[in-house]
């Protein structure tokens, strides 16, 4: 039986190495395509990275798209830097500037492992659909 719980603490460990965090989230996205979780925030993605290099194109020929192409990249990661900012505390400022600079490294990992992750999932999910369904005459199908 379930309760809710509002002082419960909660932690969450992302995997120390770029191949582990990347392995973590394909599996995360894999089992969001095989259970039809998240279309729309996986559609959105897809269109971010798709709509990002055209806008760098643009911004090749017109000088006024960078700002906003700034801003974007800058809201990007404004979460996970929030996050941050608190746990760095005592660290050197070579330290600070590390973790600074590795967090667009790490969404783009982690974005890069959703986008093949839930297709894969996707595929598995008509794959089983398919191999499930009735043949045509097949008493199974019908009520």
């Amino acid at each position: 039986r379930f309760v809710f719980a509002p002082k419960a603490v909660v932690h969450f460990k992302p995997r120390s190495s770029l191949g582990a965090f990347f392995r973590q989230y394909y599996r995360y996205a894999r089992g969001d395509g095989k259970a039809d979780l998240w279309r729309k925030r996986h559609a959105i993605r897809y269109g971010t990275y798709i709509a990002a290099p055209l806008a760098i194109v643009a911004a090749l020929r017109y000088n006024v798209i960078w700002l906003p192409l700034l801003m974007a990249g800058l809201a990007y990661c404004s979460r996970p830097w929030q996050r941050l900012w608190p746990q760095m505390s005592g660290w050197s400022p070579v330290q600070k500037l590390q973790a600074i600079v590795l967090v667009p490294v790490i969404r783009l990992v982690g974005d890069l492992a959703k986008m093949c992750g839930y297709p894969a999932g996707v595929w598995w999910r008509i794959r089983r659909r398919s191999a499930h369904a009735p043949v045509q005459g097949d008493s199974k199908g019908i009520d």
